[in-house]
């Protein structure tokens, strides 16, 4: 199992630094042996976030939609302004306007394929196909748009990956590995004589296609977070992501195991219960008995395998992400990490879903505690240098792109 010990949250020094594109002239100084480390703080609260979700809520009913750019700036800049490094808190500049701009472009992407699809199928799948095309621009032009309007220290951060060839290169191969098995799925029914070997062909087909997604999966997660974190720059200093493939491997495989036991667990314990439930009235009274058991099955399985990949990559990818000058590093406790999710569900079940925000900002709060950033040139020195060398490519970038952003 990977602890918070092993290589995973004490990787090896990194040694490489590229300076964003377009960056000139004044050296940084050079990296010394002494090592500072900078804890993230995060001093929101449950009850300021209660009120704007809630009041977010209401006006995203009442306007149906149109309020949720605005929204999420809100809450943006909410979590942005109490995320402090180093005393100095980041911040969030994006226009709620622009962000209606892209949403309203992907609100009619979106409603072209539904119209599509009721038309007729082939219409369905060849607009699919299309949004399939341009699915990975889209998601490049949210990490520009995101990053472009974040900064910390009056700086802007950057998202660097230009061209198409990179993003495609992420996006392309699981696309075509889920358009094959659909269509795989869609003739293998057909192909057969007769029903029966019809649903036979059918639930090989299914079976073969999700074991080459679980199989697939790591790696193109793998890539995608390469992508992402190999263009992450803030300043002159660009980042890069150094952890190999086989340990994203290892962290899926972990956690289908966790996923395995929970089902090993569960399945024979209401399988066991079967016999000795009342027969009074029949099997309908069974299954009413069986029903708790089989929600808290769900919930379980739900909570225990999403909390526990969810903490292990964040340690895995952030203590392998940085430079030559600053990496950062991540020591989430997996096990506090799960029962602080237990204890949210909990919550949310029990006030009916208003303990949602209050869940937010204490997953938040233990999460972004948990990072810390090394350094190996004093911080001041460090945004002083980077300072001087600074571009105008953030805001060039913000104003270009057309306000697609990513959830949070």
């Amino acid at each position: 199992m990977i602890t918070n010990n092993s290589i995973l949250s004490n990787p090896a020094p990194l040694t490489r630094a590229e300076p964003a594109s377009g960056t000139q002239a004044q050296a940084l100084p050079q990296p010394g042996a002494k090592i500072d480390s900078t804890d993230v703080e995060f001093t929101g609260t449950g009850g300021e976030y209660f009120r704007i979700w809630i009041v977010n809520l209401l006006l995203i009913i009442v306007t149906f939609g149109i309020y949720l750019p605005w929204a999420k700036v809100r809450k943006l800049k909410y979590f942005y302004n109490n995320t402090h490094l180093d005393g100095h808190a980041l911040d969030f500049h994006g226009e709620p306007k622009k962000m209606l701009r892209g949403t309203l472009i992907a609100g009619v992407l979106f409603a072209i394929y539904n119209a599509a699809a009721n038309f007729s199928a082939v219409a369905g799948l060849i607009a699919l196909a299309v949004l399939m095309a341009i699915a990975p621009l889209l998601f490049r032009a949210a990490m520009r748009f995101r990053l472009a309007n974040t900064s910390w220290r009056g700086m802007r951060m950057l998202f660097t990956a230009e061209g198409v060839k990179g993003v495609y290169g992420v996006f392309l191969p699981p696309i075509i590995v889920l358009f094959v098995f659909g269509l795989i799925l869609g003739l293998s029914g057909s192909l057969a004589k007769n029903p029966t070997a019809g649903f036979r062909v059918f639930g090989l087909a299914m079976g073969v296609g999700f074991l080459l997604i679980l199989g697939t999966l790591p790696y193109f997660f793998w890539r995608l977070k390469q992508y992402q974190h190999n263009h992450y720059a803030w300043g002159p200093l660009k980042a890069e992501l150094r952890s190999p493939m086989i340990d994203t491997y290892s962290v899926f495989f972990l956690t289908y195991l966790w996923v395995v036991l929970t089902a090993l667990f569960f399945i024979p314990v209401m399988w066991s219960l079967m016999p000795s439930l009342p027969q009074a009235s029949g099997k309908a009274l069974q299954f009413l008995w069986i029903l708790p058991l089989f929600f808290v099955f769900l919930i379980v399985l739900n909570i225990l395998p999403r909390a526990y990949i969810t903490a292990q990559m964040q340690n895995l990818l952030w203590s392998r992400t940085g430079n030559r000058y600053f990496r950062f590093k991540s020591e989430l406790g997996v096990a506090a990490f799960i029962g602080l999710q237990f204890k949210n569900y909990f919550l949310i079940a029990i006030t009916f879903g208003l303990y949602w925000p209050f869940a937010v900002i204490n997953t938040l709060r233990m999460r972004l505690q948990a990072i810390s950033l090394k350094t190996r040139i004093p911080l001041d020195k460090l945004t002083d240098a980077a300072r001087a060398r600074e571009n105008d490519a953030a805001g060039d970038m913000a104003a270009d792109i057309f306000g697609f952003d990513v959830g949070m």
